[in-house]
């Protein structure tokens, strides 16, 4: 799909944010991680496309991450989950786990909160689904920090 904006975050890291926008569909190519966010993602008003007073969203988007492949570093996912016996217990996926997971329906994953280094990011991030449980907390380790974020319209009637 074309979009009309692809925003490289580099120049747009405090206009454009991911905070509670859920991507119900993920892929992986030529070592690009991207999301698919049926319900977009939001843009404030520092960012030259918003011209209203409002933080607000987009329409349909995808968030693509360029995800180096420097010292076979990879795309850590790690779950938190109660066990058995109420005990909290970390388990780890890899990003095919957690590609199959999403795209298979079983789960959609929601963004919270980013952490960014020079060389990597990390999202706290909730998985979601319809069965139990239906509300794990989750990690996202991203290594890279390339990401365009791309999407076609506003959403004046969606503010936060």
């Amino acid at each position: 799909m074309t979009y009309k904006h692809n925003d490289p975050d580099i120049f747009h890291g405090k206009e454009l944010s991911l905070h509670d926008c859920v991507a119900d569909k993920i892929t992986y190519e030529n070592g690009v991680l991207s999301f698919n966010l049926p319900e977009g993602f939001w843009i404030t008003t520092n960012h030259d496309a918003n011209d209203l007073e409002n933080v607000i969203r987009t329409d349909s988007a995808r968030v693509d991450f360029r995800v180096d492949d420097i010292l076979d570093v990879s795309v850590d996912v790690y779950i938190r989950k109660r066990n058995i016996i109420k005990r909290t217990i970390v388990q780890y996926w890899d990003a095919q786990d957690l590609i199959d997971a999403v795209n298979s329906g079983k789960c959609t994953i929601e963004f919270i909160y980013q952490y960014r280094t020079f060389f990597e990011q990390m999202w706290q991030c909730v998985i979601r689904s319809e069965k139990k449980p239906y509300y794990r907390e989750c990690y996202l380790h991203i290594p890279g920090t390339e990401v365009i974020y791309r999407w076609n319209n506003l959403r004046p009637d969606h503010t936060w």
